[in-house]
């Protein structure tokens, strides 16, 4: 008997599709096989595939308050559009726009995601409550102050200090210095530093824009994974967000120090930032990872859409990879970004598990890969499990009143763009 009998489904292992079932006990898998097996809450999986969660490797969950906004606009004028309603931010409107992003992931599959924002007590109690996983950093910028850099650090390892490890381990905590071209040289390395004396994660922006890339160079000398490559900060505990405007020899770093890479094909389209060269990447033996960046720059939090255009875009360039690649690209490398045993149906992996409805875009099932990879919306997920806790049932978030959470949101977007 189990805690939760996930049973005849088409499961996602290694890179294939079987019909078998998935035992939970705790917030651990503790079976996956062909018996028939037993679980004091049963879901019936027989008319669906049974996937790993997605990881969701890099966002800003409270811009959901911005979705729409800023439209139209290149990253540089959209960021100073959008660190002008940041000004007005509070930890309650974090808090609110963090559970709207919350509901909104837990819908589409996604059972953990990684956070880089400000006022982030209120992006852990949003957590919290939802019953998601999540890895969460302030998002630091010193801006060449020193002075700065010394409060911005202290506010980050507080961060690590308060919540690492909290609500049974749902909640890590990791440092989030925001860019080169915001964060000066000087204070990455302490990053660095204190990264590895707190043996925790870097996340960071890179090489997003050409336009960043010029200004590093012209300012520096390299370019912007040399630069970091210089003062230490690739290693296996780093990931870096975009990656878009890289070099062979840059993403040889990133393949000999092991660092991973969140691949935001949406937010790159919609902010003119070019195409990643994923293809490459993934070659080269880079840990690549799916990631929806911020609402407001997307404006959907929905892998499985992210997943379908990563896949053209590469295609686009003539550089095809496997459907089931794409697929661990979307699960089990975002968790092992993170240093997480789970992304896969394997006894011992953390039991974040999803069950995808065939829909009628699924019919006929030729290949089960290609079908959840090219005719998926993300509407067909239909439960959640995230550390063995049913989060999503019958496609409705258990922990959240989601009209609540609309009705509230809006009030306080509306209070943001248009302050009396």
């Amino acid at each position: 008997m189990y805690d939760i009998a996930v049973k005849n489904g088409l499961c996602f292992i290694n890179g294939k599709f079987i019909e078998c079932s998935v035992g939970i006990n705790g917030n651990r898998i503790s079976y996956v096989g062909k018996e028939d097996i037993r679980g004091d809450i049963e879901i019936d999986a027989s008319k669906m595939f049974i996937f790993p969660g997605f990881f969701n490797t890099h966002t800003h969950a409270a811009m959901t308050l911005l979705r729409g906004y800023a439209e139209g606009l290149p990253l540089r004028d959209w960021l100073e559009k959008v660190w002008e309603i940041e000004g007005r931010m509070r930890e309650r409107d974090v808090y609110w726009g963090s559970v709207l992003a919350c509901v909104e992931m837990l819908k589409s599959g996604i059972t953990a995601f990684a956070d880089m924002y400000i006022y982030m007590d209120g992006v852990v109690q949003a957590v919290g409550e939802s019953g998601m996983r999540a890895v969460i950093g302030y998002g630091m910028a010193d801006r060449g102050d020193e002075k700065r850099g010394e409060e911005e650090l202290k506010i980050g390892v507080e961060l690590i200090k308060k919540y690492d490890g909290s609500f049974g381990g749902r909640v890590r905590c990791m440092l989030t210095p925001h860019a080169p071209y915001t964060c000066s040289p000087e204070f990455l390395e302490k990053v660095a530093e204190i990264g590895r004396d707190l043996n925790v994660i870097k996340h960071i922006h890179l090489s997003e824009t050409l336009w960043e890339v010029k200004e590093i160079k012209k300012k520096y000398g390299m370019r912007p994974a040399e630069l970091l490559h210089s003062i230490g900060f690739l290693d296996d505990k780093t990931l870096v967000a975009h990656a878009v405007w890289l070099t062979d020899s840059e993403m040889e770093l990133l393949a000999t120090t092991g660092t991973s890479v969140a691949h935001c094909p949406s937010s790159n389209m919609k902010l003119s930032s070019g195409i990643a060269r994923v293809y490459e990447m993934l070659k080269m033996g880079i840990n690549v990872s799916l990631a929806s960046d911020g609402a407001a720059s997307n404006n959907m939090l929905n892998l499985l859409q992210e997943i379908r255009l990563a896949a053209l875009l590469q295609n686009l360039r003539k550089r095809v990879l496997p459907p089931s690649t794409w697929l661990k690209v979307a699960t089990e490398n975002g968790y092992r970004a993170y240093n997480l045993f789970g992304g896969v149906l394997k006894k011992g992996a953390l039991a974040d598990i999803v069950t995808i409805d065939r829909s009628l875009r699924h019919h006929p099932v030729h290949d089960p890969a290609s079908s959840i990879l090219f005719a998926s919306t993300g509407c067909e997920v239909s439960n959640v499990i995230v550390d063995g806790e049913l989060v999503v049932e019958d496609s409705s978030v258990l922990s959240m009143d989601e009209s609540k959470v609309l009705k509230k949101v809006e009030k306080v977007a509306e209070r943001l763009v248009n302050p009396q």
